[in-house]
């Protein structure tokens, strides 16, 4: 069996664990990445589903332990700063047993992969069996893999039937001191307004996410400034700039290089493969960070889409991962966006007396999902 050329685009943490799991099978594959390097900083993503087991697999697992956040817990508090309910971290549950750096796991996986890198270079044009990129290279490539994230300018035009969903709000990261007093928590403050911010601790230093509902804002899509604005007024319009730990957050968004801010879509795409192109992903099944199942499903997509190219079965790949996301897009919503970032104080009280009841009770097992997590082998 001739070895089959690989052409991936995008270098993010989809299309180097792909070049990891070919790599393993003898497959050679090229990475096209737009960005000119290895991307710096990110938020902490977690390892949830089957994603360990295939790290492990990889004899990755290890690397990523030594590298993981000490995330004991999540406290939501109230606008006193009393504790209105907490959530251990778990397997399968809110707060994921393993947490690390977008970073270090993209350092870990790119240290694993055989794959041949070409930064500051993308896909332009993928007709037949060769592709052109923005160099004007033209490459041979029995196969074309999209890992370009939920916004792929490519799966726009090779997949017209992909939608993406709008779930109803916007969230953003930025880099802050973490307070010491939080212990290894996770806190939570969301007093109402549509409004929930956190703070996390990072393996240096500590990172905040703001959560915003909010109807769908066009000029939001690409304007850093823009998004800079909007959040720093929604904090203002729900009224709570001078609360919590707000000034230093709002003082991040301000001037962190690093913020981050992107609506919340969930993608579908009635099939994953036309012709010699296939999706991997959030290009492929983008679920928002609602799920936290983004980088595990990132990682089991490529393994699963390794399998199939060694195999020459690309349909098995859909098969095995379509079931993993029909599992992880249950809570891309509206409806759980709004209980993590209510709009009134009877709402907030609403929800603090459900996750007091759950977290308390035998019920918390109701809370993690491995219960129901579909088997990685048949």
């Amino acid at each position: 069996m001739t070895t089959p050329r690989i052409v991936i685009s995008g270098g993010g943490i989809a299309g180097t664990a792909l070049g990891v799991a070919l790599g393993r099978r003898g497959i050679a594959a090229t990475v096209l990445e737009r960005a000119a390097g290895p991307r710096i900083g990110g938020h902490t993503v977690d390892l949830r589903g089957h994603s360990q087991q295939v790290l492990r697999e990889w004899g990755l697992l290890d690397d990523v332990l030594a590298l993981r956040v000490a995330e004991e817990r999540m406290v939501a508090v109230g606008r006193d700063g009393r504790e209105l309910w907490r959530m251990p971290a778990q397997v399968g549950g809110i707060v994921a047993d393993v947490e690390i750096g977008r970073e270090d796991l993209n350092a870990v996986l790119a240290k694993a992969s055989t794959a041949d890198v070409h930064y500051g270079e993308f896909l332009v044009e993928a007709a037949g069996p060769r592709v052109k990129t923005s160099r004007g290279r033209q490459l041979d490539a029995d196969l074309v893999v999209l890992a370009e994230g939920t916004r792929s300018a490519s799966r726009a035009r090779l997949f017209p039937a992909a939608k993406e969903h709008y779930l109803g709000g916007y969230l953003a990261f930025v880099a802050v001191p973490y307070p010491r007093e939080f212990g290894s928590d996770m806190r939570m403050f969301a007093v109402g307004g549509g409004v929930m911010v956190a703070i996390r601790p990072g393996r240096v230093g500590g990172q905040a996410l703001i959560a915003v509902r909010a109807p769908r804002r066009e000029e939001l899509a690409r304007e850093v400034a823009a998004q800079r604005e909007f959040i720093v007024d929604s904090i203002e319009r729900a009224g709570i700039a001078c609360d919590w730990h707000l000034p230093s957050v709002l003082d991040a968004v301000a001037h962190d290089p690093g913020f981050y801010c992107d609506e919340m879509v969930k993608v579908t795409v009635p099939s994953w493969s036309a012709e010699r192109t296939v999706l991997l992903g959030d290009s492929a099944w983008a679920g928002s960070p609602l799920t936290g199942l983004g980088t595990a499903m990132a990682i089991m997509g490529a393994e699963a889409l390794a399998a199939a190219i060694a195999t020459g079965d690309l349909r098995s790949y859909e098969t095995r991962m379509r079931q993993f996301v029909h599992w992880g897009h249950r809570d891309a919503t509206p409806a759980t966006l709004k209980r993590w970032a209510p709009d009134t104080a009877r709402q907030v009280r609403m929800n603090a007396m459900a996750m007091r009841m759950f977290t308390r009770t035998p019920l918390r097992r109701l809370l993690a999902r491995a219960d129901n997590l579909p088997p990685w082998y048949a």
